[in-house]
């Protein structure tokens, strides 16, 4: 596991494999990319005034939605089971919930992935099928993304040969984020982390525990990475330590992943103790036929989110292609070898399938990855169920004409929020509705603080030079 060093050391590799060295300086040509405010195009670089105005529109209604039929699920069927069902009966609390999740996951997919385009493909679809929803499963994914969690919870769904309930260890600022964050914790019971492993070795103990106390399967999801780099320069001082990690290890410094945290598997190998499957993903993101989860310092890196996906009604769907590995390891294995050796086989894997998309072999490279059967259908019954049951509850008390006027103003809400952050932090972030906007406020607050910080030790030092010199 790497940790961020305030004084990156130079990594061997890095000058062969990215422009500079400098921290500074990459995070400065990243910028220049996109123009002197250093922002990431809200659509893509050659999307007009226009268009942009109306992707965005449909962008933030798709997000409204989803937020509104999450509150639906939550406050209707969701909070009614976890207050009188819950504190009696674990088992059939979840067995319940299992149930609920598995109607309601297609409302999270179907507007940001199925109507906006959006493709999945995989290079191991029978070993996914006879064997990853056998049973408990262990998903180590790369983090190319930001919205890894909607993979899973797609994949998951498919009904061949059986729906999964899927869960996701997380940091634990999501449970907090309004509405998906909410029922993720109090629906789903996600595993959430602080990074702490002497706090978080215990609430993963606890959570696979309960679980299997009351005999209820899942696939876990997680990325061990961590954490999703942009182009910062506390993004780059960490990209350069996980680099010089590598080094200290004996391994070339990899470009396209960050060096995985392997303490916390040591404790979530408990999930498939008693039988299950330990796989491990490499997912690539492509548009255009371009990789957009490229080199790590380079400029056209995208790192794609909610608006990313949704984008794709205007622009260009993003296709995902996803390769799996099963893995084998348990609590007493040198897991932190074996994560090594993994996230090195990741790195070469993108650096493969990259240099084939520059080549323009698009074909050969689809060509590896068979399709995922669209829920289309399936999805278009469920939304529009969600819709019938919203009216009908609405009428009966109503309030039809106060919601809409409601609903719009939320959808302006979530399209300020949104832009704000865009704003603020140069870039969408949006992994669950209104991420962007919260975590642009939350990295500005720490960087005046922490510049605040600074100004007053380097005061300190100064008027303490200054008594010295008097002194003598």
């Amino acid at each position: 596991m790497c940790s961020t060093t305030t004084t990156p050391r130079r990594s061997p590799r890095l000058a062969k494999t990215a422009p500079t060295s400098n921290v500074a300086q990459i995070h400065a040509a990243a910028k220049g990319t996109y123009g002197p405010t250093g922002r990431r195009p809200l659509v893509s670089e050659d999307c007009g005034y226009l268009r942009t105005f109306l992707v965005m529109v449909y962008s933030h209604l798709c997000v409204g939605m989803l937020c509104i039929n999450v509150i639906f699920d939550l406050v209707v069927y969701g909070l009614p089971a976890y207050l009188f069902l819950y504190p009696f009966h674990k088992g059939l609390f979840r067995r319940y919930m299992t149930a609920l999740t598995n109607y309601t996951t297609p409302i999270v997919f179907n507007l940001p992935m199925i109507l906006s385009g959006t493709k999945l493909h995989c290079d191991s679809m029978d070993y996914y099928e006879n064997k990853v929803k056998a049973a408990n499963s262990l998903m180590l994914a790369n983090h190319g993304s930001r919205i890894d969690w909607m993979i899973g919870m797609y994949v998951g769904y498919i009904e061949k040969p059986v729906r999964v309930r899927v869960g996701f260890v997380c940091e634990r600022v999501i449970k907090y984020m309004p509405f998906i964050g909410w029922y993720r914790n109090f629906i789903c019971e996600d595993v959430f982390v602080d990074r702490s492993f002497k706090i978080d070795k215990i609430n993963i103990s606890e959570n696979l525990n309960s679980f299997h106390d009351t005999d209820v399967e899942r696939m876990l999801y997680l990325s061990p990475e961590g954490v999703v780099v942009d182009f910062g320069e506390r993004d780059m001082q960490y990209m350069q330590a996980c680099r010089d990690f590598c080094t200290e290890y004996g391994m070339e410094p990899f470009d396209y992943v960050l060096t995985p945290r392997y303490k916390g598997q040591t404790i979530l190998v408990e999930h498939v103790a008693k039988g299950g499957t330990i796989t491990s993903i490499c997912t690539a993101f492509v548009r255009d036929g371009k990789l957009l989860n490229c080199e790590m310092w380079s400029p056209d890196r995208v790192i794609a989110d909610i608006y990313t996906l949704c984008a794709g009604l205007g622009g260009s769907p993003v296709h995902i292609y996803i390769n799996l590995e099963e893995m084998y390891f348990d609590k007493d294995s040198d897991i932190k070898t074996i994560m090594m050796k993994d996230y090195q086989r990741k790195d070469a894997l993108l650096k493969k399938w990259h240099g084939m998309l520059k080549e323009g072999r698009l074909e050969e490279f689809e060509s590896m990855f068979p399709p995922f059967v669209p829920h289309f259908w399936n999805a278009q019954i469920i939304q529009i169920l969600h819709g019938v049951q919203l009216y009908l509850l609405l009428n009966y008390f109503d309030c039809v004409s106060g919601f809409m006027n409601f609903f719009g103003g939320f959808v302006l809400f979530i399209g300020v929020s949104h832009t704000c952050g865009w704003l603020m932090n140069g870039q969408s972030m949006e992994s669950v509705p209104f991420e962007t906007g919260i975590k642009a406020v939350l990295m500005k607050l720490f960087t005046t603080f922490a510049k605040h910080k600074e100004d007053k030790k380097r005061m300190k030092a100064k008027a303490e030079a200054e008594a010295a010199k008097k002194a003598d």
